[in-house]
C-alpha cells in the first residue's frame, strides 16, 4: 500500500467511526427520519373545528372541517356525510371522526345538503335538487386549496341517504378518491354507475335495516346490497371466491380482494343490527364493540395512493 492510499484509508475508517458514534448516541436521529417540509403551497390550519364558506353554482355552502394537531404536512382527507334531516355538524357529534383524526392523524370535512329537507340528490333526479356531485367536487377542490390536502388520500364516507351518495360519488368522482365506504346506504334509485377507473369499495350493512332493507324492496328488490357488491364486483374485476371471516358474534366480514388495479371490494353484514351508524361515536378498535367509525377509517388508511390522473 503506498502512502497516498494509506492516508485515504485511514480517512474512511475515521469517517465511517464517526458515522458510528453519531447513530449510537442516546438521542441521535438520523437525517433522514427529519420529517419533509410541507410543499410550499401547503397552507397551514391550526388544529381544531373550523367551518368553510364553499362557493358553488347554487350558492355559498357551509362545510365543518376538523384538523388534528401536530406539524403542518399533507394529509388524508375523509369526507363525511351525513343522513337525510341532519347537518354536517350534526354527523360529526354522531359519529367521533374528529376524536379518531386526532389519534390516527388524518383531516375529515362535514358538509351539510342545501336542500331545504337536509336531503342530498343521490339520484340527480329530485326535481329542483341540487347537483351535490358537482357541490362536493367543488368543495374538494376549495378544500384542497385551502388545507394541506395529500390528494392522492381522499376518502368518502356517508350513512343512509348520506351513504347513497357515497355510492354515487363513487362512480362520478373515481378519478379523484382513493376509496369509498357506504354504511346502511340506499342504492335503488342511483343513476346507472359508471366510473372512470376501478375504485377500492367498503359496505356496511345491518340484516334488519328498516329503511334500506338489506335484500332490497318488492317486487323487483332493487338496490340490495348483494347487487351492489355484485355492481363494483364486476367493475374492480374482482375474480375467485371471497374471504370470510367471523371476528364477533353477529359480524360476518366478506371481502373480494383478487380485483384489477389493486383495488377491492368489502362488506360488513351485521346480523339484527338495525338503520343507522353502527357503534354511534366509539373510535376503539377491536376487541371492542363494533364501531362503523372505527371500521371505515381501518379500511382506508389501508389502501394505497390514489393513482395519478393520466394526461389528456
Amino acid at each position: 500500500m503506498t502512502a497516498r492510499q494509506a492516508w485515504a484509508a485511514g480517512i474512511l475508517v475515521t469517517t465511517l467511526a464517526l458515522i458510528a458514534f453519531a447513530a449510537w448516541q442516546p438521542g441521535a436521529k438520523a437525517v433522514h427520519d427529519a420529517p419533509p417540509p410541507p410543499p410550499a403551497h401547503c397552507p397551514a390550519l391550526a388544529p381544531g373545528d373550523h367551518t368553510l364558506t364553499i362557493d358553488t353554482p347554487e350558492g355559498a355552502r357551509q362545510v365543518f372541517l376538523h384538523a388534528p394537531p401536530g406539524p403542518n404536512k399533507p394529509r388524508p382527507l375523509v369526507i363525511a356525510l351525513h343522513g337525510a334531516g341532519e347537518t354536517g355538524q350534526d354527523f360529526a357529534n354522531d359519529t367521533g371522526f374528529s376524536r379518531l383524526a386526532d389519534r390516527e392523524d388524518f383531516l375529515v370535512a362535514y358538509p351539510s345538503a342545501g336542500s331545504a329537507n337536509a336531503f342530498w340528490n343521490m339520484s340527480g333526479s329530485v326535481p329542483g335538487g341540487s347537483n351535490d356531485v358537482e357541490v362536493i367536487e367543488r368543495s374538494l377542490d376549495q378544500l384542497e386549496a385551502a388545507v394541506c390536502v395529500d390528494s392522492a388520500r381522499v376518502f368518502v364516507t356517508g350513512v343512509s341517504n348520506g351513504g347513497g351518495m357515497t355510492a354515487r360519488l363513487g362512480c362520478e368522482l373515481s378519478e379523484r378518491l382513493a376509496g369509498v365506504a357506504s354504511v346502511a346506504g340506499g342504492y335503488r334509485a342511483l343513476p346507472p354507475c359508471k366510473p372512470e377507473r376501478p375504485l377500492p369499495v367498503l359496505e356496511i350493512h345491518g340484516t334488519a335495516d328498516q329503511v334500506v332493507p338489506y335484500a332490497g324492496k318488492p317486487p323487483d328488490y332493487n338496490g340490495s346490497v348483494k347487487r351492489w357488491l355484485w355492481l363494483w364486483r364486476r367493475i374492480d374485476g374482482c375474480q375467485g371466491k371471497a374471504d370470510r371471516l367471523v371476528p364477533a358474534p353477529g359480524v360476518t366480514e366478506i371481502a373480494w380482494r383478487h380485483c384489477t388495479a389493486g383495488t377491492r371490494v368489502e362488506h360488513v353484514r351485521l346480523d339484527g343490527q338495525a338503520h343507522g351508524w353502527p357503534g354511534g361515536a366509539r373510535t376503539d378498535p377491536p376487541p371492542a364493540p363494533f364501531a362503523a367509525t372505527w371500521r371505515t377509517w381501518q379500511f382506508f388508511r389501508s389502501l394505497p395512493p390514489r393513482p395519478p390522473v393520466q394526461a389528456g
